[in-house]
């Protein structure tokens, strides 16, 4: 489907629109902005976006020209940045949880043009959003485009700015350990005969226990959030019943398997978020989701810029890249 966006609110800094995109039962809240030039204006001015961005329940997002950074790292050249010039842009973040979106292209957005020691360059235009949007749009990312004649570069949301596919590297699920008969499908695996040397073995081996287990997790395993919302629809099911023995004890089997698959589906967005800590009891993959989300877009290599200052972002070209020069 196209995109639909109906203005909700709008004065000289701040654009609040409705957008309707896919997927098209989430609509969510854009702010396009301009933050006021002035430092004496700007907490008035964040504190107001944040008032807006509370006041809507759903997943936002606020892109444009903050006249605002969040810190000294976002400018070259001119005064050194004071505490008091950065607090209202840090206290919008801390309060609404916001996330800043990465970007490609040149680092600055915004430069006063002059030469040698009295040019100024900072990162003016920005974009940030909530953990729900980030979420929704998990291959979501900012361009940081070109303009000649002016002295501020545009920038552009994409949505799914990760639009070329790749091999996904095989990797070793920690949920599942969690399944006895993933045991069985290694040991059948390992048992394979190979002729030839110790390292062709092993590398046969290795190959062949790979190719058995992402068998084995596409067919048996399967996907733990299906079988978490199957579950979860089968207990609402029998909760809806008359509450006889036979149903008692079938809602307590049923929730004994939700269980586990709650603790694979923890297990499995904890091994992919690279973090240490999960507190015992509590369910957060919402946080792991999200953590493993941003990591993969550090991870990933959209824009790579040449010795002649020419920048390359086709996924193949970035590929031959690679395979030339290294």
């Amino acid at each position: 489907m196209g995109v639909d966006l109906e203005i909700v609110y709008s004065d000289s800094n701040v654009i609040a629109s409705l957008i309707y995109s896919d997927p098209e039962r989430s609509p969510w809240m854009l702010f396009c902005v301009y933050g006021p030039p002035s430092r004496a204006k700007r907490k008035k001015f964040w504190v107001k976006v944040e008032d807006l961005a509370k006041y809507f329940s759903g997943p936002w997002a606020v892109m444009g020209d903050f006249n605002n950074i969040k810190g000294s790292k976002e400018k070259k050249g001119g005064r050194h940045v004071g505490e008091s010039s950065v607090n209202s842009l840090r206290d919008f973040i801390n309060n609404m949880g916001a996330i800043d979106l990465d970007f490609i292209g040149p680092f600055f957005t915004w430069s006063n043009r002059r030469e040698g020691l009295t040019n100024i360059r900072q990162r003016l235009d920005q974009c940030l959003c909530d953990q729900e949007w980030q979420t929704l749009f998990p291959k979501a990312g900012i361009r940081h485009l070109v303009n000649a004649n002016f002295d501020h570069n545009p920038i552009l949301l994409d949505t799914h700015m990760e639009n070329t596919y790749l091999l996904k590297p095989f990797r070793f699920e920690a949920m599942w350990t969690k399944d006895e008969s993933s045991k069985e499908v290694i040991e059948s695996a390992w048992q394979t005969r190979v002729d030839g040397p110790q390292s062709l073995k092993l590398a046969k081996k290795l190959e062949a226990t790979r190719r058995d287990l992402k068998r084995w997790n596409k067919s048996c395993f399967g996907s733990s959030r299906e079988k978490i919302k199957e579950l979860e629809q089968k207990i609402a099911q029998i909760q809806s019943l008359e509450a006889t023995k036979e149903n008692l004890e079938l809602e307590a089997s049923l929730s004994l398997e939700l269980d586990e698959w709650l603790a694979r589906e923890d297990l499995k967005w904890k091994q992919k978020s690279r973090e240490i800590w999960i507190r015992e009891g509590d369910q957060n993959t919402r946080f792991f989701h999200l953590s493993t989300l941003v990591r993969r877009r550090r991870n990933c290599i959209q824009e790579i810029k040449l010795e002649d200052g020419s920048w390359i972002n086709d996924g193949e070209d970035i590929q031959m890249y690679f395979i030339e020069n290294f």
